[in-house]
């Protein structure tokens, strides 16, 4: 999922072991291992609501 102008993004990261956590990318900066409530935390802060992402354009 992503911002409208894919400045930010948010990937779902699955391991083999059947753990998961989220990812967030802003340009070259990317937090991994984080739950939903801190990436609606962290998007929140920088003024964003989960409902604004969308999927990527194909």
């Amino acid at each position: 999922m992503q911002t409208p102008d894919g400045g930010w993004r948010v990937e779902v990261v699955r391991h083999a072991s059947g753990s998961r956590w989220y990812r967030v990318v802003h340009g070259d900066n990317v937090i991994d291992y984080l739950t939903i409530t801190r990436v609606a935390e962290l998007l929140s802060q920088a003024g964003i609501d989960l409902s604004d992402l969308a999927e990527p354009a194909a």
